[in-house]
C-alpha cells in the first residue's frame, strides 16, 4: 500500500503505510528500505539514510538499499561513504549498471577522473541503451579535456533520449 500511495505522490500517507508495516513486522528489510524511498523523496536524508541503514542491517545482502543508501550519502556530501556503498552495492550484484555509474559521478566530485571514467564505461558495457551513463561519461571527458570523446557520449546519450536537455546544454557547451 506504501508503495502505491508514494507512486500517487501521497507521500505522507506513504509513509505512515511503511511505518505501520514496520510496526507490525520489525524485521522487514523491504519496509525500512521502501520508507527510506519516501523520507529521501520528502528530503528528510538524515531519517532515509538511518532507514536504508536498519533495512542493510537485516538484510546485508541487499544491493538496492547498499545503492540507494550511497545515493544518500552523496546527497548529504558524505562522498566517501558513499563510494564505499556503491561499492558494496556492486559487490552484490557486479552487472547493476545504475550503481557503477553513480560511483563514476562520486568518484568525479572527488576527482578521480580516470576511476569516473572506467566506472561510467562499466555501466555503458553493461546496460548500452543506458543514456545517463552516456551523459555521465561525457561529463568526466570534458573535465579531462577530451572534448571530441565528450561530443561523441553526449550525442550518444541524446540519440538514446532526445528530450535529454542537460546532454543537449552540456553538448553545445563543449562544442563552443
Amino acid at each position: 500500500m506504501g508503495n502505491t500511495l508514494q507512486e500517487l505522490g501521497r507521500l505522507g500517507e506513504a509513509e505512515s503505510s511503511h511505518k505501520q508495516a514496520i510496526k507490525l513486522k520489525s524485521e522487514y528489510a523491504e519496509a525500512h528500505y521502501n520508507l527510506g524511498i519516501t523520507l529521501q523523496e520528502l528530503g528528510r536524508l538524515g531519517e532515509a539514510e538511518a532507514s536504508y541503514k536498519q533495512a542493510i542491517v537485516l538484510k546485508p545482502n541487499y544491493s538496492q538499499a547498499h545503492y540507494n543508501l550511497g545515493i544518500t550519502l552523496q546527497e548529504l556530501g558524505r562522498l566517501r561513504e558513499a563510494e564505499a556503498s556503491y561499492n558494496e552495492a556492486i559487490t552484490l550484484k557486479p552487472a547493476f549498471a545504475e550503481a557503477h555509474s553513480n560511483l563514476g559521478n562520486t568518484l568525479q566530485k572527488l576527482g578521480r577522473l580516470d576511476e569516473a571514467k572506467a566506472s561510467h564505461t562499466k555501466a555503458i558495457t553493461l546496460k548500452p541503451y543506458y543514456s545517463e551513463a552516456h551523459y555521465n561519461l561525457g561529463n568526466t571527458l570534458q573535465e579531462l579535456g577530451r572534448l571530441r570523446q565528450a561530443e561523441g557520449s553526449y550525442n550518444q546519450a541524446i540519440a538514446l533520449k532526445p528530450d535529454f536537455a542537460e546532454a543537449h546544454s552540456n553538448l553545445g557547451n563543449t562544442l563552443q
